[in-house]
C-alpha cells in the first residue's frame, strides 16, 4: 500500500435489509502510516444515544467486523474522528488495504453502512466474533478505492492520486502460454508460409472486417451495461424536449457499476464539485434521431458560466445541455457531459 492515500464513501441507512436515504459519509485518509477516520452522519433517527462503529472486513460472504469505537448521536447526526495505525486497525492485526467498508449498529433490523469494494452490503453477514482465521487472510490485500478530493473543491489532479483499481478477480495473472510441439512449430512455420503467399490487400481486408466485428462486439457490451443500469437506478428528466429517450439519477457510488475505464470519474474533481453542489449526476441515451444518436452520455449539473465552462472542459466535460431551450431563450442551468458510447 502506497504511503499516502485518501478517499470518501458514502453512509446509508439500511432497513429490513434494503438500502435507503444517504446518511452522510466517511472520510478516511492514510499518511506516514497513520490513518485518520472522519465520521459525518446525518438522517439519524434511533433510540440509542451511542452506536458501535465497526469497520470490516470481506472473507467469502461472512462480513467480519472490526470494533473501533462508539459515536455518540446528538440532533440526528454526529461528527466523530478516530486515528488508528494504518498496518493495524484498531489493534486488530489487520491492514487498513483489507478494511471493505463501515457499519454502525443502529436499532433491530436497523443500521447505518457503506462498502467501498462495490459490493452488495447484507447485514445478515455481518459477524462481530469469529475463530482466529488462517495466516493467509492476514495477508490478504483488498484494492484500494478511490482517492477523492475534499468536497465542493475543484483542483487539478496531484501526483498522489490515483485511478479506482480493478476488483481482485480482474487483476489475476495471466498464466505463461504453453510452448508448442515440434510438430505444432512445423504447423505454425507452413500456415506462416501460406499466409506470406497471399496478396497483401486481401490480408487487410480480412483483419479490417475482424477489427469491425470486435470493435461492434465491445461497443454492444458497453450499451448492455449502461442499459441495466438504466434499469436500475431512480428515472428523472430534467429536459424540457424529447431529445432524450432514457435518464436517471446517479450518485458517484454508483460509476462503480460502468466498464473498468469509467471508473475513473469516481474521482473527477469537476463532476464531484457539481455531485457536492446539486446532490446529483445524470446518466442519458440520447435518442437515436438525434447528432450523436443512440449515444450514453453522463452528466455534471451546473452553469454555462465561462469560468465553469472552462473547468468542465478541463476536467473531460465538453458538450452542454440546457434543461431549457426554444425562442423564450435557453436556461443558463444544464448539464455538463460527456460521451460514454
Amino acid at each position: 500500500m502506497s504511503d499516502y492515500s485518501r478517499f470518501v464513501s458514502y453512509m446509508y441507512l439500511y432497513e429490513n435489509g434494503l438500502k435507503t436515504m444517504n446518511a452522510g459519509f466517511v472520510k478516511v485518509e492514510s499518511r506516514n502510516g497513520q490513518c485518520r477516520i472522519g465520521l459525518s452522519l446525518k438522517n439519524v433517527y434511533t433510540g440509542l444515544e451511542r452506536c458501535q462503529v465497526y469497520m470490516f472486513i470481506r472473507f467469502g460472504q461472512d462480513l467480519r467486523g472490526v470494533y473501533i469505537g462508539d459515536v455518540q448521536i446528538k440532533n440526528h447526526g454526529s461528527d466523530w474522528n478516530f486515528r488508528t495505525d494504518t498496518m493495524n486497525i484498531a489493534g486488530s492485526g489487520y491492514r487498513l488495504d483489507q478494511m471493505s467498508g463501515m457499519i454502525i449498529r443502529g436499532e433491530r433490523e436497523k443500521f447505518y453502512g457503506t462498502r467501498w469494494d462495490h459490493g452488495d452490503l447484507d447485514i445478515h453477514h455481518f459477524r462481530t466474533q469469529w475463530e482466529e482465521p488462517a495466516a493467509e487472510l492476514k495477508n490478504i490485500s483488498i484494492p484500494e478505492p478511490a482517492e477523492e478530493p475534499e468536497e465542493a473543491i475543484i483542483s487539478a489532479p496531484v501526483e498522489e492520486e490515483k485511478e479506482i483499481s480493478a476488483p481482485m478477480e480482474e487483476r489475476e495473472t495471466t498464466p505463461e502460454p504453453e510452448q508448442p510441439t515440434l510438430a505444432e512449430e512445423e504447423i505454425t512455420m507452413e500456415e506462416s508460409v501460406e499466409a506470406e503467399s497471399e496478396p497483401a490487400e486481401g490480408r487487410k481486408e480480412e483483419k479490417k472486417a475482424e477489427d469491425g466485428i470486435l470493435v461492434t462486439m465491445e461497443a454492444d457490451e458497453r450499451c448492455r451495461n449502461f442499459g441495466k443500469i438504466l434499469d436500475q437506478c431512480p428515472g428523472m428528466y430534467p429536459f424540457e424536449d424529447d431529445k432524450v429517450e432514457a435518464c436517471v439519477r446517479l450518485e458517484p457510488q454508483d460509476i462503480g457499476m460502468m466498464p473498468i475505464d469509467c471508473w475513473s470519474y469516481g474521482s473527477n474533481s469537476f463532476l464531484l464539485h457539481g455531485y457536492y453542489s446539486y446532490r446529483h449526476l445524470i446518466l442519458a441515451r440520447l435518442k437515436p434521431e438525434e447528432e450523436n444518436g443512440g449515444g450514453y452520455i453522463l452528466g455534471v449539473p451546473g452553469t454555462r458560466h465561462s469560468r465553469e465552462a472552462f473547468m468542465a472542459n478541463m476536467f473531460g466535460f465538453r458538450e452542454f445541455k440546457p434543461i431549457r431551450e426554444g425562442n423564450g431563450g435557453s436556461s443558463d442551468f444544464g448539464y455538463w457531459y460527456t460521451f460514454l458510447v
